[in-house]
């Protein structure tokens, strides 16, 4: 690639700062401006980019400028769908944080609508790409753990014991679903990378503990790539994101922030199995640097990224189909 890509971010600071911090590691990316309300955000940003950055007034502002080339957007999950929309219609590469949208339909539009105009439409699944996970990815297929037989999963933090009530997290027509789809999208995305697709058989809200009108937890029962999987998705439970895979073989034990991993291996002699911390073992990777180099060259090819809108929405309708199941579950 000749030159950087020139781009602007809906969403300066919050998780704008993580994914312009990215950008920055990855190469091939220069920061024109972006749309924040606060503009502390600008400030810091202008710090860390090193220069000044345009403040443009809203994202049809920041789409109409020709300079910009891809707009990355940083904002709360119910505003993704329709900045992105305004975006991709200006012709601009999107490159759209998780989840992708409240709105099932506005979704799908929206990823046929860039398909369609050759518009790249890059997605930000990044926990795939980090070194925890593309260890844990190669140990499967190397066959460390024999056949796989089951796996459990779990994302959960207390933040809808504290959180206000008037905040977007707490609205159902803003965040469907509640923490499955906020923080439990992530390990969705996952199970689908590690294992193959999904779907679910059985599901059950627990709607008792707050008095939100988001759901406070989830108990899902499906399969993934065809291994029997439960996934428990909360807000009212203490911070964790964890996972663990039964093999015949072996085990594993996942636990992410921090991370630790652990395996255990199938003794069929002793009937003593001990748990090696085996965290030290995961080697560096350049595997989410590499995703967001392919998009910049996607964005001058004008092609679909490898992690895309259509893989995104695949995680995200998974999503859709657990609130689906769970709500008609009685």
């Amino acid at each position: 690639m000749k030159s950087c890509v020139h781009y602007g971010i809906v969403g300066v600071g919050g998780f704008g700062h993580a994914r312009r911090k990215a950008l920055r590691e990855a190469g091939g990316f220069a920061m024109i401006g972006g749309v924040d309300v606060r503009e502390e955000a600008f400030v810091q940003a202008e710090v860390q980019e090193g220069k000044a950055l345009e403040r443009y007034a809203s994202v049809e502002a920041l789409a109409a400028d020709p300079r910009i080339e891809a707009v990355f957007i940083a904002t709360p999950a119910y505003l993704h769908v329709e900045q992105a929309m305004i975006a991709a219609k200006a012709g601009k590469a999107i490159f759209v944080e998780k989840p992708l949208g409240h709105d099932r339909q506005a979704c799908i539009e929206l990823v046929e609508y860039c398909e369609a105009n050759h518009v790249p439409h890059g997605h930000g699944f990044s926990l795939r790409y980090t070194p925890l996970w593309q260890y844990v990815k190669q140990m499967l297929d190397n066959g460390e753990l024999g056949r796989v037989v089951s796996v459990s999963a779990a994302t959960m933090h207390a933040g809808g014991l504290a959180a206000p009530a008037d905040n977007w997290r707490f609205l159902p027509g803003r965040n469907p679903g509640g923490p499955l789809f906020q923080c439990g999208i992530h390990k969705v995305d996952l199970l689908r990378f590690l294992f193959g697709e999904g779907q679910w058989a059985a599901g059950y809200i627990n709607r008792t503990i707050t008095a939100s009108l988001t759901d406070d937890a989830y108990v899902l029962l499906g399969t993934f790539g065809g291994v029997p999987t439960t996934f428990h998705s909360h807000y009212v439970a203490a911070y964790r994101h964890a996972m663990e895979i039964y093999g015949t073989t072996g085990d594993l034990f996942i636990t992410e922030y921090p991370h630790k991993l652990e395996y255990k291996r199938t003794d069929l002699t002793s009937g003593f199995e001990p748990v090696f911390d085996i965290q030290e073992k995961i080697p560096p990777t350049e595997a989410e640097l590499e995703s967001l180099r392919d998009f910049a060259i996607a964005v001058r090819e004008r092609r679909q990224p490898k992690m895309d809108g259509r893989e995104g929405f695949k995680s995200l309708e998974l999503v859709f189909g657990a609130v689906k199941i769970a709500t008609e579950i009685k």
